[in-house]
């Protein structure tokens, strides 16, 4: 199948074409979304967080003010975006807590549980965690669209990662689903190829 349509921001976002319209992968950061709104002319069939980190969660309470599309995250997440529960720290001083929990949070209403083997729009989501414990992405037809799963050329930094050898764990199972092309939130897309080297480099 075709590949999404990239959309730069502070991280990756995707628009995925479907019968009838998109869906977008990721929100970007809350001051973000006036630019996001700005590029999506048709409102799009639904809005899938990969994770609730603030630069690919951030601009989803503005994109559900003004679509009032539902928002497809894993459960345990949900704390994190609807600020029930406090984001951890960026690895910043002074300013990390605040920077990682700035904008607004997500109403519960407005969600909806993205879980391992469900179905969306023909793809499966399949969780992915260790950036963060609910990551989660989406495949179909050998194409992952993987969040923060990988980074660059290997995994994110450990300190941002939540378990880290949980981290470790999911690069092998993305070897395992056979994935050709994954797309990521920073850097990419992979090849299979390119994948399993990561995997060799990290002895998993």
């Amino acid at each position: 199948m075709n590949g999404p349509e990239v959309l730069r921001f502070a991280a990756n976002l995707y628009r995925v074409p479907v019968e009838g319209g998109y869906f977008l992968v990721d929100a970007g950061l809350p001051w973000e979304a006036r630019r996001l709104l700005s590029l999506l002319q048709e409102p799009p069939k639904l809005l899938f967080l990969t994770h609730h980190h603030l630069d690919h969660a951030g601009g989803a309470r503005a994109l559900w003010e003004r679509f009032r599309v539902p928002i497809l995250a894993h459960p345990q997440e949900w704390a994190y975006l609807t600020k029930r529960k406090p984001r951890p720290p960026l690895p910043l001083p002074l300013l990390g807590k605040a920077l990682a929990n700035w904008g607004p949070a997500i109403p519960e209403e407005a969600l909806a549980p993205a879980e391992e083997g469900m179905e969306v729009f023909g793809f499966r989501v399949v969780h992915l965690p260790g950036h963060t414990l609910g990551q989660v992405g989406l495949f179909r037809e050998g194409l992952l669209l993987a969040g923060d799963a990988l980074r660059g050329r290997g995994l994110p930094p450990r300190f941002i990662n939540e378990d880290h050898a949980l981290a470790r764990r999911t690069v092998r199972k993305i070897l395992e689903l056979g994935a050709e092309r994954v797309y990521l939130g920073h850097g990419g897309p992979l090849s299979g190829e390119e994948v399993a080297a990561i995997a060799r480099r990290l002895g998993v």
